[in-house]
């Protein structure tokens, strides 16, 4: 960019991160991170092995700023500020040294660093425990122990030198600059779509048992806030919170429960857009199967019982000199579909299946296993382990018929009209909706393209997060010329049924 030029805030700091990053081989998402956490003073754990690239990455983050008062300590001497420093840092962090566990809680709880980083070798879990600040350190960042073949050509060249970087002065973040952008970063609001994503992570805490301090809450919430600033928005977005999926939190039970409530509250976040394709699968399959029972049960009147609501049709069966008793659904006559019957208790019996084949004469299969040995035998061998783990093998056993008490009766005749023609409807309801959803879906992933430039975005879960949205977008494509069939179908039903 030519000097002189105006920059926007966010080409500014991407222009800095760019030249910060300079020499750092597979660190560069580090970095960022570092730099958001420092600009929104979350205290953070750089953990890694000697030479990992630790001291490196601090360097290069605080050639980024100007004017910083910044007090470093290692292993000899802690004689900590009077006044509050900009950054605190440790390093060579030892949760089993004294006089550094007891300076790191002097800094924390006396106030005396905005910023406070600590360095080590030492497995986070466990170290932050022992030094009893695991509550008080927001971001854990990992370096990797292992640089990869694609990037070992600039590790080894100029390239790969950490001490080959520079930033322009006038690049450089001032803390007149700091302390003026966090006001403004509290200002900006957290989205509805950003508030799925917490909501589910804090429920998920919730389930685990994983306590989350409230100022880890409010340092999220801030990086979120930070990020979208950064980028030129008053209000977050999703991307704004893919950081959540990155293991930073130090506790291995603290990372599943997060990484488990970012994964559900994705989920519901792309639902609100457009419904799991899959559900609509099965909405739409219940859908012709009550199509097919309206048109083919010729509008006859079966004896049934009812069964918590439902009406169902009994049939009688001897399975190794036992009398079974076995409940169809009403709602599956007519219809080819199999389905797993009620027993004597009301529940669903799994060792049967019944199909109606299109008409009222129910074919009753028998689990293999049940027929040579008895429903009672084979109930003692399905608590085996072994044995419920196998898949069954259903044998036909017989073909009943349905007792009809009336056919063709004008009532029931209308109802199957009027039953098919909801079903249609439904379906079209279905098929609409899901038409919307494509160009939802569309429209969310236009949208979050834009964010690619995003000065913090971290690249790695920012194209799962895309490749998300698009797997979504083709599944639901699909589907939708699915539903085309099956409304050309239901609509021939329908005329056939006038």
């Amino acid at each position: 960019m030519v000097k002189g030029a105006f920059m926007t805030l966010a080409e500014r700091i991407q222009k800095l991160l760019s030249e910060a990053e300079q020499g750092l081989v597979e660190r560069e998402s580090i970095l960022r991170l570092l730099f958001l956490a420092v600009l929104t003073h979350q205290s953070t754990y750089l953990y890694g092995r000697a030479g990992s690239g630790k001291r490196s990455v601090i360097s290069h983050m605080l050639a980024g700023f100007k004017d910083l008062n910044v007090q470093t300590y290692g292993r000899r001497s802690f004689n900590l500020p009077t006044n509050p420093a900009n950054i605190v840092i440790f390093t060579s962090f030892d949760s089993g040294f004294p006089p550094m566990t007891s300076a790191i809680h002097a800094v924390l709880d006396e106030h005396l660093a905005h910023e406070l980083i600590l360095s080590g070798r030492l497995r986070p879990d466990a170290s932050l425990s022992q030094a009893g600040i695991s509550d008080s350190i927001h971001l854990v960042v990992s370096f990797p122990d292992t640089v990869s073949p694609n990037a070992l050509k600039d590790l080894l060249s100029d390239a790969g030198d950490p001490a080959n970087f520079s930033i322009s002065e006038e690049l450089k973040i001032s803390q007149s600059e700091v302390a003026k952008w966090s006001e403004e970063i509290e200002k900006v609001q957290i989205s509805n779509d950003s508030l799925i994503i917490l909501k589910a992570i804090a429920a998920e805490c919730e389930r685990s048992n994983v306590y989350i301090s409230a100022s880890r809450w409010r340092g999220l919430a801030k990086m979120a806030r930070a990020q979208a600033f950064f980028s030129g928005r008053s209000e977050t977005s999703v991307s704004d919170l893919l950081f959540l999926s990155e293991d930073l939190w130090g506790k291995r039970a603290t990372s599943e429960a997060i990484r488990k409530g970012y994964t559900d509250g994705m989920h519901e976040f792309l639902n609100a857009y457009a419904p799991d394709p899959e559900d609509l699968r099965k909405t739409t399959q219940e859908l012709l199967i009550s199509a097919e029972h309206y048109k083919n049960s010729n509008g006859n009147r079966y004896k049934t019982i009812t069964i918590n609501g439902e009406e169902y049709i009994s049939y009688s069966i001897t399975v190794f000199n036992e009398p079974i008793s076995l409940f169809a659904p009403l709602s599956r006559v007519g219809t080819h579909e199999d389905f797993h019957p009620l027993n004597a208790l009301h529940h669903e019996e799994t060792r049967a299946k019944c199909n109606f084949m299109g008409g009222d004469v129910c074919k009753i299969s028998i689990d293999s296993k049940a027929k040579r040995n008895g429903m009672r035998a084979s109930s003692i061998m399905q608590n085996n382990s072994s044995a419920s783990n196998a898949n069954p093998i259903y044998e036909d056993y017989a073909k009943l018929p349905s007792e009809i008490l009336q056919t063709n009766d004008p009532q029931i005749m209308e109802q199957n009209k009027l039953g098919l023609q909801d079903a249609h409807e439904k379906l079209y309801e279905v098929i609409s909706q899901s038409l919307q959803s494509l160009k939802s879906l569309k429209a969310l992933y236009t949208s979050n393209s834009e964010f690619q430039n995003d000065p913090f975005l971290p690249m790695r879960p920012y194209k799962s997060y895309m490749d998300l949205i698009l797997k979504r977008y083709k599944a639901l494509s699909s589907f939708c010329k699915e539903l085309q069939q099956y409304e050309a179908a239901i609509t021939q039903a329908s005329t056939d049924i006038q």
